[in-house]
Formats: C-alpha cells, sequence, structure tokens
C-alpha cells in the first residue's frame, strides 16, 4: 500500500465513522461529464461552522446562507466517469474535521457530426495558427481566476430568445480528423439582435478573435464566468461592471461563422460546461 493510499484510506474512515456532520443535496441529483450542478450544504448542528470545500483537486468557493452553505460543481467533457470525493473541512467549537462526500460522475454520449471540407479549413497557415492560439491563450487566461466573491443574482437568463442550432459538447470531423468539442450553444440571432448578459458581473475580456469573432466574457463570481462570441458589435469594456440583462452587445457573424448567430458559452473553475446546466440549478 502507498503512502498516499494509506492517508487517503485514513482520511475517508475518519471520516465515515465520525456522526454525520452535513446533509447534501444536489441539484439535479447526479453529476454528468460537461454538466454543472448545484451542492446544498446543511450542517447538521447550528454550531458546525464549513471552512473549505476541495473537489477535483481544487479549493473551491461556497455561499453561506442563514443556516447552510451551497457551492458549485462541475465535470468536464473529457473528465473520467467514477467516484469522486467532496472534501468538506469544518469547525465545531475548536475542534476540526474533514467530512467526505462520495460523487458519481457519470457518462454523458454527445453528437458527432463528419463534414467534408476543403484541406485549408482543417489546417491554419502559420501566421493564422498563430493569432489563433494567441486568442486562446487569452480566453484561458481570462477564464483562469476564480473569485470566492459572488457577483451574479438569481437566475440566469438566455442572451438571446433564439432556439439552439447546434448543441453543447458536439464533436465535428473536418475530413474524419476530429475537432475540439463544441464549447457552448449556437443560437438562432438575425444580426443586430441585443445580446443580453446573462447575469451580473463583471467584464473580463473583450476581443476580435479570429476564430470567436468580436467575443466578450462576464465574470459572474464563485468561478463562474458566460461567454458570447461572433458578435457583430460589442457596447462594453474590459472591468466594467453589468447587469442581469443589460445590453453587451449586438449578434452577428464575425469571425468564422457560416451565417449570423449567438455562441453562449458557461466556463466553471476553467471548465467548459453546458449552458443550459446554468440554466436548469438557478
Amino acid at each position: 500500500m502507498t503512502l498516499f493510499f494509506a492517508i487517503f484510506l485514513a482520511i475517508y474512515e475518519v471520516a465515515e465513522s465520525r456522526e454525520q456532520v452535513f446533509s447534501i443535496r444536489l441539484l439535479p441529483k447526479k453529476v454528468y461529464q460537461g454538466e454543472m450542478v448545484k451542492v446544498f450544504i446543511r450542517p447538521t448542528s447550528p454550531e458546525i461552522r464549513l471552512l473549505s470545500c476541495n473537489f477535483l483537486g481544487k479549493e473551491i468557493p461556497y455561499v453561506k446562507d442563514k443556516t447552510s452553505y451551497w457551492c458549485l460543481l462541475g465535470a468536464g467533457l473529457n473528465e473520467k466517469t467514477g467516484l469522486r470525493l467532496l472534501t468538506l473541512r469544518w469547525e465545531k467549537g475548536g475542534e476540526k474535521g474533514i467530512w467526505t462526500v462520495p460523487i458519481m460522475v457519470y457518462k454523458k454520449d454527445y453528437p458527432k457530426e463528419f463534414l467534408k471540407v476543403p484541406e485549408k479549413m482543417v489546417e491554419f497557415p502559420k501566421p493564422i495558427l498563430k493569432r489563433v492560439l494567441e486568442d486562446q491563450r487569452a480566453i484561458r487566461s481570462a477564464l483562469s481566476s476564480v473569485s470566492f466573491n459572488k457577483f451574479f443574482d438569481g437566475h440566469f437568463i438566455k442572451p438571446v430568445p433564439g432556439q439552439i442550432k447546434s448543441p453543447f459538447g458536439l464533436r465535428r470531423y473536418f475530413n474524419r480528423k476530429p475537432r475540439n468539442p463544441h464549447s457552448g450553444v449556437d443560437l438562432s440571432a438575425q444580426r443586430g439582435t441585443p445580446v443580453l448578459a446573462s447575469n451580473s458581473g463583471r467584464i473580463v475580456l473583450v476581443r476580435d478573435c479570429y476564430l470567436s469573432g468580436k467575443t466578450v466574457v462576464i465574470n459572474h463570481g464563485l468561478g463562474l464566468y458566460s461567454i458570447y462570441a461572433h458578435l457583430d458589435k460589442t457596447f462594453v469594456h474590459t472591468g466594467q461592471i453589468v447587469q442581469k440583462g443589460e445590453k453587451i452587445g449586438l449578434s452577428g457573424m464575425t469571425g468564422r461563422a457560416t451565417g449570423p448567430h449567438l455562441h453562449w458559452g458557461i466556463s466553471l473553475y476553467g471548465m467548459r460546461v453546458d449552458p443550459l446546466s446554468v440554466l436548469r440549478i438557478f
């Protein structure tokens, strides 16, 4: 038995052998690849205070309500299925402990699409590839910070009223070469349709990208971000505070797009998750 496994087993056994410290409820009840859930954490005694939450090797923020707490969990599209542990550190009258909650990550199948396209659409020339990689680094950097403050309020809204044209997780194959899965949903929107902030937050990126065109990213706090791409115009700037429903731009087809629409994405702790899951839990 390795030292790591022995420590892991000891922590798990100690936590399981204690009197129950928290009651846990997930909304929805299961964690699937590419989705997020809201976890309600209720202490079994008013004297118990939550100190920290850890999941998938990261400390994650939580929110305290009157008598309980909640946090957000998610699994990326490439997260392996199987058992994970949500680790809760707590304190009660000077006594400290660890409570572990088994969380199962379930498999979810996403659609595939096979397209025959000119080879130049599959491989980028070096100057264009350089710009694409710079854009990707800028977006990853904008999504990387995890704030322990909550900037959003209440439920999230769709940024445009249109129907879904292309679902989250769709994996396209160009000339049988796999591309990255679709990291958001494409919503129908004629050019010039007002695009609204899905919830309140701070603008952390306004950039004209080669692939996603004019792109806006909003930090909603708690590691949660929303992304709006292929905009025709943007009305916000980096550092600006926006309110839920505020107009941040107009839909369009900038970047690599075959027609006007809005690409809407959600990122949680740097992982892209299905935007529809944020509508389900708030």
